[in-house]
């Protein structure tokens, strides 16, 4: 299994300590908590202000144990929960969603929605900027007139660590955007695959979301760099 799933099914079976460990490939790694991912009365500020900012039938985009999904139900809406990692269903069946969807963001299809909501430095999932653009493209088959798509990410040009600095400056200096990162999960000895997770500023994104007939908006900002966007179609008519 998935360790970042092992940790929620640890979590999820009685075990409150369980936890797994992101691993960056420069040596940088960071414990997490499997209990973060359920706790449903504790968001930030900036997760507050997205889950404000849903309307209409929301698409909750890799929402692992549903804490988001359930707060907008908890609120009258209607939502869709999709997650890529299938054991991770039966967690969220468990907690009382019933429309789960398990399906890959960059190639699901065939549903649409009136918001697309990703949270947690929600838009890095698409792991670069060619992985950006794929789901930009096929987000405008997803998303029903009037919508929108509300996600957060990280400007990593705003920090002091000095190994985060080196990372970023090593990036540029290889041509690769500041905020691309390699990273690894491991739960109690068992490793995940290495996979890519895109931090990427607000004015990048917005310039590769104009390219593909988006219109990016600031929501919120906070001094660390996280902020959150909210991004809607510019020609509607022109892309459908």
């Amino acid at each position: 299994m998935n360790p970042f799933s092992q940790a929620l099914f640890d979590y999820h079976e009685g075990n409150c300590e369980a936890a797994f460990i992101i691993r960056r490939d420069d040596g940088f790694q960071q414990p997490v908590p499997a209990s973060f991912f359920f706790d449903s009365g504790n968001f930030s500020q900036l997760e507050i202000k997205a889950l404000d900012e849903c309307r209409g039938h929301v698409l909750d985009i890799g929402c692992a144990a549903g804490r988001h999904s359930l707060e907008l139900i908890r609120r009258g809406l209607k939502v869709t929960s999709l997650e890529i990692l299938p054991e991770l269903e039966v967690i969220m069946k468990d907690r009382g969603l019933t429309d789960v969807v398990v399906a890959d963001i960059l190639t699901y299809s065939g549903r649409q929605y009136d918001t697309l909501l990703m949270l947690m430095n929600g838009i890095g999932m698409t792991g670069d900027i060619d992985g950006l653009k794929r789901f930009l493209r096929n987000a405008h088959d997803l998303i029903l007139p009037g919508g929108q798509i509300v996600c957060d990410s990280l400007d990593v040009s705003i920090t002091t660590n000095p190994q985060h600095i080196a990372y970023r400056e090593k990036n540029l200096a290889s041509g690769c955007p500041a905020g691309c990162q390699n990273f690894t999960m491991d739960c109690e000895g068992s490793f995940s695959m290495p996979f890519r997770w895109l931090h990427i500023d607000f004015p990048s994104l917005a310039c590769v979301c104009e390219a593909l007939d988006w219109e990016a908006t600031l929501l919120d900002r906070e001094d660390d760099g996280h902020y959150l966007c909210r991004l809607t179609e510019r020609y509607a008519s022109l892309t459908r």
